[in-house]
């Protein structure tokens, strides 16, 4: 079987469990947001922040690598194993002594709860890390996406159970232990691997040295993509950072349940392209029609409908979440678009040169987000609108160049893609949407009509006819294929 056949079933196997997860993941928010109050998602939203970020430190782009890698022996897998287990167990204590400056820097006592039951996350994802990234170096995308899926369905069944037992907070805190605990039990089976003592005659040198730069790179990004939660918490408090977060968990759905998968399947592909320019080219190009005709038009219809979303999802009470909605999911779209240029140069094996744009870019951009947060949750959500399209175009532009190919067909394509499809979704949805009392009603008239509006475009413009062509080839191949079992390295 070609490499561009499993590629297609891998994204396949990757959408297809995410888009599972992505219900899952409504449906619990649905349920939760008229169990809760937004104080309760605003005080664990102020710890997920310095949780997520010790959770970069506890990959240390450690995955990446071994996933990258030609090949990864035996010993260098145990290794890597201890490794990330040993960085999620420091992680771990570190948070948990922090809880003092935290419910300092917040101002909220409940903190002090909170923040070492969540600490646990780390050391459960640490010892999880490398039986991930077994499974994705095997192209194994269809046990990856069950683990997903399968551990979101307990996660959030555990917390419906726990907030209508009255638990208020803590029932997004056990949901959030239950889907990583789930998740590493899963993958433990499927992997059917048990590392052995660490090898000291083993260096796992060189995984370091390419986790370094992906590590630097992704402690940046954490920054300038957290940076208003972090912001709003210390400048305006629980409440107002709970109804953002809202918004923004809605906005990010399509993000994380459709660039993450695709991420564990570009990657591989990508890395074993990119020693034939020509193939590599190709690949990378092909990689992109899932971000610019999928997750950017999920993206623009959100956009488009973020009145009736919010009144369907979170229900009454929350419809000063709906412009922020909005406004998230449009810098989203170039958000889910930047993801091309992080696959480019980590594939390329030159994550430094994306560390090297980082390390400018990102300061200026958590700059800009503070700003904008100084001036309540409208005004971090209009920061974001105006960075994350500039730090598109500059990622984009440097890739290419680090990796050897034109930047233009990429932009071209990409800005196709958005004024062919996801604007006019964007458009029409919005229209007909806003013209329509009953918010289920709104939603459902506002997708029939964006949809049919892009299926005209899709007609009647060659280009996009041919992207859109290209896109549903992919997926109809993949359809008619099952997972490849490949047998562990």
């Amino acid at each position: 079987m070609t490499l561009a056949r499993t590629a297609v079933r891998g994204s396949a196997a990757s959408i297809g469990g995410q888009g599972f997860r992505i219900v899952l993941q409504l449906v619990g928010l649905a349920v939760l947001a008229r169990l809760l109050e937004p104080a309760d998602f605003g005080v664990v939203a102020m710890v997920t922040a310095a949780i997520g970020l010790a959770d970069i430190l506890r990959d240390f782009g450690l995955s990446s690598a071994a996933v990258q890698a030609p090949s990864v022996s035996r010993g260098e897998r145990v290794n890597l194993f201890w490794a990330n287990t040993g960085l999620g167990l420091l992680c771990t204590v570190a948070v948990a002594a922090s809880t003092p400056l935290l419910v300092a820097l917040y101002d909220e006592p409940t903190l002090a709860h909170i923040v070492p039951a969540l600490s646990l996350v780390l050391l459960i994802s640490g010892i999880n890390t490398q039986y991930r990234a077994d499974l994705g170096r095997a192209l194994r995308f269809v046990a990856l996406a069950s683990s997903d899926v399968l551990a979101q369905l307990v996660g959030t069944l555990v917390a419906i159970a726990v907030a209508l037992l009255g638990g208020g907070y803590w029932a997004i805190v056990a949901q959030q232990l239950t889907v990583a605990v789930v998740a590493l039990v899963v993958n433990v089976v499927s992997t059917r691997w048990r590392p052995g003592l660490p090898q000291r005659c083993t260096s796992i040198r060189r995984f370091f040295r390419f986790g370094l730069s992906v590590f630097g790179t992704q402690v940046l990004g954490y920054a300038a993509k957290n940076a208003d939660t972090v912001a709003l918490g210390a400048f305006w408090g629980s409440s107002v950072l709970g109804g953002y977060n809202r918004a923004q968990q809605i906005a990010v759905v399509p993000l994380n349940q459709i660039n993450g998968p695709l991420t564990r399947v570009a990657l591989p592909m990508l890395s074993k392209a990119h020693l034939d320019p020509a193939r590599f080219s190709r690949a990378v190009l092909r990689a992109q029609l899932a971000g610019a005709y999928g997750t950017a038009t999920v993206l623009a219809f959100v956009a488009g409908l973020a009145v009736p979303i919010v009144a369907v999802l979170l229900g009454p009470g929350w419809s000063e979440a709906a412009p922020i909605l909005a406004l998230l999911a449009i810098a989203g779209v170039f958000r889910s678009l930047s993801q091309l240029a992080y696959w480019m140069f980590l594939s390329s094996g030159r994550p430094g040169a994306q560390f090297a744009l980082d390390l400018w870019a990102q300061p200026v951009m958590v700059a800009v987000i503070v700003l904008g947060a100084s001036q309540g949750a409208v005004g971090a959500a209009w920061a974001a609108v105006a960075v994350w399209p500039v730090y598109w175009i500059v990622g984009l532009l440097v890739a290419s160049r680090s990796a050897g190919l034109a930047a233009g067909p990429l932009v071209w394509r990409a800005v196709r893609a958005l004024l062919g499809v996801a604007l006019p979704a964007a458009l029409a949805s919005w229209y007909v949407s806003q013209a329509i009392d009953g918010p289920l009603i709104a939603l459902a008239a506002g997708l029939a009509a964006g949809a049919a509006l892009v299926a005209v475009v899709a007609l009647a413009v060659r280009p996009v006819r041919r992207d859109v062509a290209e896109v549903v080839t992919l997926v109809r191949h993949a359809a008619q294929r099952g997972e490849k079992t490949s047998p562990q390295p």
